[in-house]
C-alpha cells in the first residue's frame, strides 16, 4: 500500500485544516501547526492551506494558562468539512475525551479526512477507535497508561508516526516534524525543506526515537544516563542495584557515588521515585486496581506501596485517584 497516496494533494484548492484544542492543551502544538502552514503558503506564493480553530468552549485555556479564542465550538461544526483535523492535547488529555469530538472525528474519517493528533490528543483518536491496529506515536511518559487503555494500538516511541491517513506525534517540537512530513507528502520535499529552513529546524525522520529524562541532558555523565534508562525500562520486574551496576560495568559503590553527586540521593531512592511517578500516572489515567498498579510498578506489598506513595506525594494512592489531576 502506498502510504503517501491518501495524503497527496495535487488540487489547486487549499487544504483546510481544523485544529481542535482540548482543555489544558500545550501551547506549542497549535503554534507550530499554524506557523508551519503559514510558511508553506509563503513559500508557495499562494494559499496551500487554510485553518480553523475548534474548541469545546469559545475560549480554551492552555496548560500555561494562556487563553485562545476558538473560531467555533464543537457544537457548531456541522457546516465545517475540513480536509484534515488535528487534535491538540496537553496536561491530563485523557480526561478531556469528549463524545461530540469523537463523533465528529468518526464522521470526518468516513468522509476521507486526514486525522492527526498531537501529544495527548492521541487519546481522542484511540477512543474513537481510529487507531486500532495502527501505528501511533505516544509520548514516552504516557505509554504505560495508554497501552493499558488501548491494547489494540501499535504504540511507537517514534517522534511521529504515519499509518495511512493517520498522523500522530509525541508532542513538543515533534509537531513541526509531523507537519513537515505532511507538507512533503502533499507538496514535495523541496517545499518542506524550504519551510524547515525558515523555521530554523533540522529535518528528523518519524522513526527517530524520543529522548527520555536525563538522556536529553548532556551534562549528566553517560553512565548515569544509561542507569536511568535501565531503571525506566525495568519498572517491573525491577533490577537490584548490584545488577544495575554490573550491567553498566561499574561497582555498586561507584554507582552510588555518581547518583549522590548528581542528585543528592542513592540510586535506590531515585529508582523508587521513577516507579512511584509511573504508579501515579496509572492511578490517574487508568482503571487498574491499586493492588495491580503496585505490582506493575515493582511493589510486592500494597502496604509498602501505599506508604512509599504517601511519603513522596503527601496523599494515599486512593486519594490521588479521587483527586485526579496531575500538575
Amino acid at each position: 500500500m502506498n502510504l503517501s497516496a491518501p495524503l497527496s494533494n495535487s488540487s489547486p484548492k487549499a487544504t483546510h485544516v481544523a485544529i481542535i484544542l482540548l482543555p489544558r492543551f500545550t501551547l506549542l502544538g497549535p503554534g507550530c501547526i499554524v506557523d508551519t502552514l503559514r510558511l508553506a503558503n509563503r513559500v508557495a506564493g499562494r494559499d496551500l492551506y487554510g485553518w480553523s480553530v475548534v474548541g469545546l468552549e469559545p475560549t480554551v485555556i492552555s496548560s500555561s494558562h494562556v487563553a485562545l479564542n476558538a473560531d467555533r465550538t464543537i457544537d457548531d461544526v456541522a457546516s465545517l468539512t475540513p480536509d484534515a483535523v488535528i487534535v491538540c492535547g496537553g496536561l491530563d488529555g485523557h480526561r478531556y475525551v469528549n463524545r461530540r469530538v469523537l463523533a465528529w472525528l468518526r464522521d470526518l474519517d468516513i468522509r476521507g479526512a486526514i486525522t492527526c493528533a498531537v501529544s495527548t490528543g492521541v487519546w481522542s483518536l484511540a477512543k474513537a477507535r481510529l487507531l486500532d491496529g495502527r501505528r501511533c506515536a505516544v509520548h514516552w511518559d504516557d505509554i504505560p497508561s495508554f497501552s493499558v487503555r488501548f491494547p489494540l494500538v501499535d504504540i511507537r516511541r517514534d517522534i511521529f508516526a504515519q499509518d495511512g491517513r493517520r498522523l500522530t506525534c509525541s508532542g513538543g517540537t515533534a509537531v513541526i516534524d509531523m507537519m513537515l512530513h505532511l507538507l512533503k507528502l502533499q507538496h514535495g520535499k523541496a517545499l518542506a525543506d524550504d519551510v524547515a529552513e525558515l523555521l530554523i529546524h533540522g529535518t528528523r525522520a518519524g522513526a527517530d526515537e524520543q529522548r527520555r529524562g536525563a538522556d536529553a541532558e548532556p551534562s549528566v555523565p553517560r553512565p548515569l544516563r544509561r542507569a536511568i534508562a535501565l531503571m525506566q525500562d525495568h519498572v517491573e520486574p525491577t533490577l537490584s542495584i548490584d545488577a544495575l551496576a554490573a550491567r553498566l560495568g561499574l561497582s555498586t559503590r561507584r554507582l552510588e557515588r555518581l547518583f549522590g553527586g548528581a542528585f543528592g540521593m542513592p540510586p535506590k531512592r531515585y529508582y523508587d521515585l521513577i516507579r512511584l511517578h509511573r504508579a501515579r500516572k496509572l492511578l490517574v489515567e487508568t482503571d487498574l486496581p491499586i493492588t495491580e498498579i503496585a505490582l506493575r510498578c515493582g511493589y510486592l506489598s500494597p502496604t509498602q506501596f501505599s506508604a512509599r506513595f504517601r511519603k513522596s506525594f503527601g496523599l494515599s494512592p486512593r486519594r490521588q485517584r479521587q483527586e485526579g489531576l496531575l500538575s
